[in-house]
This record gives structure tokens, sequence and C-alpha cells, in this order.
């Protein structure tokens, strides 16, 4: 087996993504009992098995003919491999696009003992059984071929690769946005009953829950593309009445604090109590106002793009922001349910 060229392990690397692709989107598809277009990119590639296969090759090409070592040595490079992307990607996109993290002896959910054992026996089969013919191939396309092959190829990877990560930022902020919405209309939720409790007012008349009122949802008879677009209407409809309600709310404690003002009189310590409620008031005044604006600027295609890349990982998660990526799954089964 002689050594590969620059090109020769390109090509190889996208050979075992598509054969990565192919087999993902397979069981997944039948798993689900419906066709997944598998992977972070939208592309039929997979780069996890493109970068996993050529690590292994390089590894285990030294020892072949030595299985146990082939075995370990492709587990541990893979497992790497595999810990290092999942790590950065969630670092980077704040999802997991796997979890093993209910698997035994696993480690940060990233990798686990048994996949790991499994890129093992993948080391093998990929050595002894899928790699000669793949090597046959890369080894018989003439070199203008193979260069005009691999820049097709890379330039349409690198149009993948651009417009996903695009994506999978945008839904990034999305779900730092839902959750910042959330935390601070349950801030500006304890914030009021606090006032109220110190002006001895009634602003407690059914206040909803933050959370809940952003995963309210009701069953029609839509289109699927037109009941998905409900739905996000509906959420922002139901946060917007929430945020009018805690405005009313927050209006009628400063109206309050203003009258108190006006007929203090000569209590200074009254007056100070009284200016210091009317400046923390006015603060959640300016809290609800910047939530209002961040709710107004999320855009359907937002929630569209983050529920697609649901569908195409369905095992992703999410820790950093674990209510946002539960309201969005929740978006995601509605329209399973309706197709």
């Amino acid at each position: 087996m002689e050594a590969y060229t620059p090109l020769q392990w390109l090509l190889i690397f996208f050979v075992y993504s598509v054969l990565g692709w192919v087999w993902e989107s397979c069981y997944v598809s039948v798993k689900s009992k419906r066709w997944v277009n598998r992977g972070f990119l939208h592309g039929p590639w997979l780069p996890i098995y493109g970068s996993g296969a050529v690590v292994v090759l390089l590894v285990t090409l030294p020892a072949r003919g030595r299985p146990a070592l082939i075995f370990l040595l492709g587990m541990i490079g893979a497992t790497v491999l595999e810990y290092v992307t999942g790590e950065s990607m969630e670092k980077l996109f704040h999802m997991r696009y796997w979890d093993y993290s209910d698997k035994p002896l696993n480690v940060n959910g990233h990798i686990c003992l048994g996949v790991s054992i499994g890129w093992g026996v993948f080391s093998l089969v990929l050595l002894y059984v899928l790699h000669p013919p793949v090597e046959d191939l890369v080894l018989w396309l003439p070199v203008p071929v193979a260069q005009v092959l691999a820049l097709c190829l890379t330039a349409a990877f690198a149009v993948d690769t651009t417009w996903s990560v695009q994506k999978a930022l945008d839904t990034k902020h999305l779900l730092a946005s839902l959750s910042e919405t959330s935390r601070r209309l349950a801030v500006v939720q304890e914030k009021l009953r606090d006032a109220a409790k110190e002006l001895e007012l009634d602003l407690e008349s059914k206040l909803p829950d933050p959370k809940q009122a952003l995963q309210r949802a009701a069953a029609d008879g839509e289109s699927k593309k037109a009941y998905l677009l409900h739905k996000l209407q509906e959420r922002r409809d139901s946060t917007n009445g929430l945020l009018d309600r805690l405005n009313e709310k927050n209006r009628a404690a400063l109206a309050q604090v203003s009258a108190r003002l006006a007929a203090v009189g000569d209590d200074r310590k009254e007056r100070k109590r009284l200016e210091n409620l009317r400046t923390f008031l006015l603060g959640v005044r300016d809290s609800l106002a910047k939530t209002q604006q961040e709710v107004y600027a999320r855009r359907d295609k937002d929630y569209q793009r983050a529920v697609d890349l649901l569908y195409r990982n369905p095992t992703a998660t999410s820790r950093q922001h674990a209510g946002a990526f539960r309201l969005l799954k929740s978006l995601k089964k509605e329209r399973k349910t309706k197709s």
C-alpha cells in the first residue's frame, strides 16, 4: 500500500463523508419512519465520517496485518476526534449534535465506551473491507480528472459549510434570545411582585408563567408550512400579550408611586423610599421595552431554520439554553404531527 498524495487524501475524505451520510441518513430515516437528510451540512456528506476515516487510516495503515493494534489505534484516534469535534461544536453553536450523557462510561456526553468500541470495530471493517475498493478507485483516477473532481467537491463543500455555519449561528442567537426573554420576564415578574408588596397593591391577577406563555399551542387544519408559521406567530402573540399585561401592571404601580409622592408632604424618609421605588419601576419599564424589541426582532425564518436543523439532527440537545431548546423541540413535534 503506497503513500497517498494530498489530492488523494482529499478524495478519500469526500468518499467516506458521502458513505457516512448514506449510513446515517438511512439509519435515522428507518428509526424515524420518514426520510431524514442527516447531519450538520445540507449536502450528501458528513465530514465527521470523512475526518474519522482519514484519522483512522493515518494511525492504522502502518499496523496493517495486526488486527488487535488496528482496533486499539483506530478506537483511540476516532474517539479523540469525536471528543474534540463535539466539544468545539458545542462551544461554537451552544448545541450538542450528539449526546451520550445517558450512556454508561461517558466523558462529558461527547464520547462513551460503547461508541468507542464501535469505532474500533469500524476501523477493522474500514481497513479490511471498505478501503481496498476505495483505494483502488482513488489510485485509478487520472490526475487531471482527480483534480477537477476535487476542485468541484471542495467548492460545493465550502459553500455548504458557509451556509450551514451561518444557519447554526442564527439558531444559536435565537436560542440565546429566547432564553434571555424568558429570564428577563421572570425577573420582571418578581420585581413587580416586590413593588406591589411594598406599595400594598394587588397586581397578581393571574399573571402567567413566561415559559408556559411561550409554549402555548392550538391544533387546526392548516398545511404543514402554514401550521408552523401559525405556531410561531401564536407564541409571539402570547409573549406580546404577557408583555402588555406586565406593562399595565408597571404603569399602575408607577401611577400609585407618583400619587403618593404628590401627597407625601415633608416626610423625607418616605419621599426617598418612594423616589427609589419609582426609579426601580422605571428600570422595569426599560427592561420590558428591551424585551419587546427582542421579540419583534425575531423572524419566522429564524424559527424555521432552527426547526429544520433539529429535524436533521433529532438527537441534538443544548445545555446552555435548555428551556429555549425545549420550545423548539415542541415546534418540531407539532410539525411532525401535522406532517
